[in-house]
Parts: structure tokens; C-alpha cells; sequence
């Protein structure tokens, strides 16, 4: 892999490892590049076009291509050349090569960089608009190294309660007929109800399908047992490889509130079960705790807290006389909190994963 000093598209482009992750045969590499970007983002706009430029040719491995599908292609390239009113030639820097399998893809790499070159001198030529970037999907990789719990807001509105030692990978946009997300440990996930585009969990063997609901996703890595809890709605569990892809001859779970799935990863047996205790955020539960009337400030806080598994942060002293009387029995939690704060004039804000609070008291 090439050092972190480069830019230019033709950088990218040489780099076997970028290709590897672009063309998506490399998971593991998403954090390395992620960081590139947040280290280099004046190079973001390179970084796309050599992605497009990959996803549009998508070259074949050096492994698969044989010398006479090179020098072909070289040829072709040639002729092209030739049959310009002699455009300007796009030149590679000179890199040392460290292998004959390197040298072969550079050629490809080079070639294909001469015919885009060239296709867009020409459309420059006639005035042709030049069609829009395809978009590339970027990654976020957040991983909870507190002792407290962190919360995390996607996209789409739909917030994750991520545990410690938990991490979770998402797109910056969800694109696509799926949203989808990949989880390593625990976290309680409540997801905005989108029906034309399901909402994936992935963790290891498991993975949970929901449209809008919430739920508690428990699947540490060194367990034996990964446990998917519902509090609303419906869910879906079904076992699978590392990748998403239904395992073979496995069937799923459907799991509706106050019900657990418990995947025994060893044989990837799956088993539901009721829960004796009805969860917090269940509408049995919520119809009870959630309706306050004159309820102290400092009790409101720590239902929620307790609720979603989540640490609030104010001023006990300032906020110690203020009052609530409210129904909040059917809103998932930003709009519980929205709610809360509008109604004791505060505002509250998501510092670092964490939940903080700010207001002038009810003292007068």
C-alpha cells in the first residue's frame, strides 16, 4: 500500500489496495481509508474521480488478464491516439515497480487513464455537458471506548444507543432499496419507519430486519449466545454469513414486543422467547411511566435515562424546581426530548454521543 503523501488521481489508481476496496472485495480496508479522508480531505475530490473511473472500467485482477489482452488494449488505446488531431498525452509519473504483476497493472491503468483523457477532449471539443459524478459511498466507524454509553444518530433520523466497547458502521447516506448498518456488541436501536426501504442490522452470523421499530441487539464477539430484544413493532432475525447472505436451509424469526430471539451461534439454532417482565419502552410500560403530571424534572430525566439505557447531563441545582405534565407515551426519543425541554424553555444538544441538557431553571 502506498503512503499517505499522495493525491492525484493516478495515485489512487495504482494503488492494488485502493482498487481492492473500491471494487468491494476488501472490507477490512474501510477504516484505513476513512481515515485517509479525515486526515486529507482536500483529496477527497481525486479520491472519487479514481473511484468512478475503477467502477466504470471494472478492471479485471492482473491474475485474470492475460499479456495478450494487455498489449490488445494497449493498441487500442494507440490507435485512438493517433486518430486525434494530437491531443495533449496524459503522462504517469515514474514509480519504482516492485513486481511483473505490478508493472502489467500499471499498463492497464495506464491505458484505460489515456482513453478517458482522450474521450474527454474530445467531448470538450464539441461542448458536450459532461455527465455528472456517480456518487461513492463513504463509511462512518464509530467505536465506544467510554464506560458510559454513547448515542448516535444515522441518516435517516434513527438513533443508536451504542453500548461500551460496541462499534457500529453505517453510510454517511443511505442509498439504495436497504439501509444498512453493521454492529459489533451491544446497542438498542430505535429506527424511523421507512416502508419502501427495510432497515438491516449485521452482526457476525445474525442479522435482524426491521422497517420502524425498537429493539436491544446483544452479539459481543466472544459470546456463544447473540440476543435480539423488541420493545415496538416487528422484527425480523434470521441467521446468515459475515456478509448478510441467508445461511443455508435456516429459517427466521419474526419477534413482536416483550419477545426475545436467542442465537446459539455454535449450531445457528435460533429460539424465541417471551419475556416475563414487560420492557420499559413496550406501550404496556409507556402508558404507565411515560404520562407525567407535575412530575419533578430530575424523575422525567431518569425514566428516560433508564428507558433507553442512556446518561443525561444538566444542572440538578438550576433545573431542580421544574415541572413536567405531559403524554409522551408514542414519540421515539428525540422527539421525547424535544418535547421535555420545550416545556421547562431548555434545548438540548448530542456532545460526543452524549445527551446535555441546558436551560435557565424554573425559579421564577
Amino acid at each position: 500500500m502506498l503512503d499517505n503523501k499522495y493525491c492525484k488521481v493516478e495515485d489512487f489508481l495504482l494503488d492494488d489496495t485502493f482498487v481492492e476496496w473500491v471494487l468491494g472485495n476488501s472490507i477490512e480496508l474501510d477504516s484505513y481509508w476513512e481515515n485517509f479522508l479525515s486526515k486529507r480531505p482536500e483529496c477527497e475530490e481525486n479520491l472519487k474521480q479514481a473511484s468512478n473511473i475503477i467502477l466504470s472500467l471494472k478492471i479485471k485482477p492482473v491474475k485474470d488478464l492475460s499479456q495478450q489482452q494487455i498489449d490488445q488494449l494497449i493498441a487500442g488505446v494507440k490507435s485512438r491516439h493517433q486518430a486525434q488531431q494530437n491531443p495533449e498525452i496524459f503522462v504517469l509519473p515514474k514509480r519504482k515497480l516492485i513486481s511483473g504483476n505490478l508493472l502489467r497493472y500499471a499498463a492497464v491503468v495506464t491505458a484505460f487513464i489515456c482513453i478517458c483523457w482522450l474521450s474527454y477532449d474530445v467531448y470538450k471539443n464539441k461542448n458536450i455537458t459532461q455527465a455528472p459524478t456517480a456518487f461513492v459511498q463513504t463509511y462512518r466507524q464509530v467505536t465506544n471506548h467510554g464506560s458510559g454509553t454513547m448515542l448516535i444518530k444515522l441518516p435517516d433520523h434513527s438513533s443508536v444507543v451504542l453500548k461500551p466497547l460496541a462499534q457500529l458502521r453505517y453510510p454517511n447516506v443511505f442509498t439504495g432499496k436497504k439501509r444498512e448498518v453493521y454492529l459489533i456488541g451491544e446497542a438498542f436501536f430505535e429506527v424511523s419507519k421507512n416502508q419502501e426501504k427495510p432497515f438491516f442490522v449485521y452482526s457476525n452470523e445474525l442479522t435482524v430486519r426491521v422497517v420502524g421499530t425498537s429493539f436491544i441487539v446483544k452479539a459481543n464477539k466472544g459470546d456463544n449466545q447473540f440476543k435480539i430484544i423488541v420493545s415496538t413493532g416487528k422484527v425480523e432475525v434470521f441467521t446468515s454469513d459475515k456478509r448478510g447472505n441467508p445461511a443455508n436451509n435456516k429459517h427466521s424469526i419474526l419477534l413482536t414486543p416483550n419477545q426475545q430471539a436467542v442465537l446459539y451461534r455454535n449450531d445457528l439454532h435460533l429460539e424465541k422467547v417471551v419475556l416475563k417482565k414487560p420492557l420499559l419502552l413496550s406501550k404496556e410500560s409507556t402508558a404507565i411511566h411515560f404520562n407525567f403530571v407535575g412530575t419533578a424534572f430530575p424523575k422525567v430525566i431518569s425514566t428516560i435515562e433508564e428507558a433507553y439505557g442512556v446518561n443525561i447531563i444538566y444542572d440538578e441545582k438550576v433545573m431542580a424546581n421544574c415541572q413536567l405534565t405531559a403524554s409522551l407515551i408514542d414519540q421515539p426519543l428525540d422527539e421525547r426530548l424535544r418535547l421535555i425541554c420545550k416545556a421547562v424553555e431548555a434545548e438540548y444538544k448530542i456532545v460526543d454521543g452524549h445527551i446535555v441538557i441546558d436551560g435557565k431553571g424554573c425559579n421564577n
